[in-house]
């Protein structure tokens, strides 16, 4: 029995000195940070409400952008992937459940195996989520789901008998957080860092098809406008300049000249 203790105390050492190389107190400190960066995100945009008419009115200016430019496809798409329902169930299965799992398993993966990378990508994350929450402040929207004009319906209502994610309030929620859609943005930052740490090539190219899917599953659901998502990817961009510029004790120069490689 005390050679099993041992190997379960050995085990257990191993397993920390993998995970968390400095020790407990500093995946709390980590892990403090994102529990805040998530509660001021929640709280923060709940500033929209009572911005309806803003909201809607820069919805409106969205469409009619997007008709200038001749991409208002968001009807089309729509339709075409409505009419195979096994796809749209897929589609908004993967905008509900795939979204945030995906972007905790990325951001622990950094943390605990580039860990001498991670204040940079901790900080291209926070400052990602502060341009969201400057434009959801600034710029309320709504999504296309919402206009009785624009020809999109909202799928998950239709296509779900668990609409509570659709139609339920929420004193947290701010249902006018179309622009830009950090749901493609996380996507986007997702496949960038697998690109910028994975060496197979393959799957540094296959990294991209994630928010490729995240594309479609966010227009066709009626969630997002096509301007979202690259407003979206410009927040991803700037909040990378950002974070590079930063000051960030903890990373090691030899390991930056190695990131800047892949700059944006």
């Amino acid at each position: 029995m005390t050679r099993v203790w041992t190997g379960v105390r050995r085990l257990a050492r191993d397993f920390m000195a993998a995970t968390a190389p400095r020790g407990g107190r500093d995946v709390l400190v980590q892990f403090s940070i994102m529990y805040a960066l998530y509660y001021l995100y929640r709280i923060t945009r709940a500033v929209a409400q009572g911005q309806e008419d803003a909201a809607f009115a820069n919805a409106d200016a969205v469409v009619r952008a997007e008709r200038a430019l001749g991409i208002y496809v968001e009807p089309w798409l729509q339709a075409r992937f409505s009419g195979f329902e096994p796809l749209m169930q897929a589609m908004i299965w993967f905008y509900q459940e795939v979204h945030l799992p995906v972007i905790v398993v990325c951001l622990s993966w950094v943390f605990m195996r580039h860990r001498d990378v991670w204040p940079l990508f901790r900080n291209w994350f926070l400052s990602l989520n502060l341009i969201g929450l400057i434009g959801y402040t600034l710029v309320p929207t709504a999504p296309p789901r919402m206009l009785s004009w624009s020809g999109v319906v909202d799928m998950a209502y239709l296509y779900r008998d668990d609409v509570a994610f659709a139609t339920a309030p929420s004193i947290f929620a701010n249902p006018y957080a179309a622009m830009p859609s950090l749901h493609f943005a996380y996507a986007l930052f997702v496949a960038l860092c697998l690109y910028m740490l994975v060496r197979p090539l393959w799957l540094r190219r296959a990294a991209f098809i994630y928010p490729t899917v995240c594309f479609l599953a966010i227009v066709v659901t009626g969630n997002h406008f096509i301007l979202d998502a690259v407003m979206g990817g410009v927040a991803v961009l700037v909040a990378w300049v950002v974070a590079v510029r930063m000051p960030a004790a903890e990373i090691q120069r030899e390991r930056i000249l190695t990131i800047r490689d892949y700059e944006l």
